[in-house]
């Protein structure tokens, strides 16, 4: 039985838990625990979701939401957060694509690759900060889920940029595909409802499409940036829509 072995792949892979045996996590085996990545989000959103609830006990909303987005960045060691400041920093350089290429690679942040982790960590705070315990742990766990998801499809949507690169580490199966897709829905119809929910999971759908074919007509392909930046993407718009829906 393979299942539980490709979970804590996922596992070690997603987040700094050593839940993994050792072995080098090589592009067969994350393609085969890639319908596992949503579970993940469950893990991880679980996580950043009780912290917060955990934090309401003793301190207003706005340290315990600082808290909580604290305990997710260190539980996947900013693992997307890295990909989207990379991807700000290669795809903001007015040079050709190998060079962006290479900046992806360069572990150097610059100003843009900066300003794409601050820019989102405010806009989470202030998307979560003024939902109760109960929205937020809906909100988070929601958005860990889809935004994990996204690397599905994202793999479909073209080749790899380099064929030695990161980008080359997952492809989705299409069995892999629709669980996984099925358990990001009904993980936002059961926290929001079914209108809501449909809201909340098309906008992940379209923010994975368009940054996904965006990137790759950009960059040439997939990269492991581009997945960590379209997850960080869908993450980040999931809590807007929540907000929108929720305090709009």
């Amino acid at each position: 039985m393979t299942a539980p072995r490709d979970l804590r792949v996922a596992i070690a892979f997603l987040t700094r838990i050593p839940a993994d045996d050792g072995r080098i996590l090589d592009a067969d085996g994350l393609s085969r625990a890639a319908s596992w990545f949503p579970v993940v989000g469950l893990l991880v959103g679980g996580v950043v979701g009780g912290v917060r609830v955990l934090a309401d006990l003793a301190l207003p909303a706005g340290p315990a939401t600082v808290l909580a987005i604290a305990a997710g960045i260190l539980l996947t060691g900013a693992f997307h957060e890295d990909g989207l400041a990379d991807i700000a920093d290669g795809v903001g350089a007015h040079v050709p694509r190998e060079r962006k290429l290479e900046i992806l690679r360069d572990s150097r942040v610059g100003t843009y690759g900066a300003l794409a982790v601050a820019l989102p960590l405010l806009l989470a705070y202030a998307c979560l900060t003024p939902l109760d315990g109960e929205a937020f742990v809906a909100a988070v766990v929601t958005a860990h889920v889809l935004g994990r998801w996204s690397g599905l499809p994202h793999s479909r949507l073209a080749p790899p940029a380099r064929p030695d690169g990161s980008g080359a580490l997952v492809r989705a199966t299409t069995r892999g595909l629709i669980g996984a897709t099925v358990l990001a829905t009904v993980t936002a119809f059961v926290a929001f409802g079914a209108a809501d929910g449909a809201v909340i999971v098309g906008v992940a759908l379209a923010v994975t499409l368009a940054g996904g074919l965006w990137l790759a007509r950009v960059l040439g392909g997939t990269t492991g940036d581009s997945y960590g930046a379209v997850n960080k993407l869908v993450e980040l718009a999931t809590y807007a829509t929540v907000a929108a829906l929720i305090t709009g």
